[in-house]
């Protein structure tokens, strides 16, 4: 899997495994724009919501770190590492 950023800036995790027919990764997970009703959300866009998946069957490693994504974006608002930005 890969964490990168897409033009708007909000990070995205694709996995080769994936790819669309042109080569292109495919979405597992991606921060949304929307903004919800936090005490925060205007301050770190991309924390109030997530786009899941476009019809994967992930087996349990996959799950596994994908999970563990996702609990980075529950405990800071985002799926990528501070030291892992691009």
């Amino acid at each position: 899997m890969k964490v990168s950023k897409t033009d708007r800036g909000f990070a995205v995790i694709t996995a080769e495994r994936y790819s669309t027919e042109s080569g292109q990764s495919s979405r597992l997970i991606q921060e949304s724009s929307a903004i919800g009703d936090y005490a925060d959300s205007l301050e770190k866009p991309g924390s109030s919501s997530l786009w899941v998946g476009q019809a994967h069957h992930l087996n349990r490693e996959e799950v596994a770190e994908l999970v563990s994504y996702m609990q980075r974006w529950l405990d800071t608002g985002s799926l990528q590492e501070a030291s892992n930005e691009e």
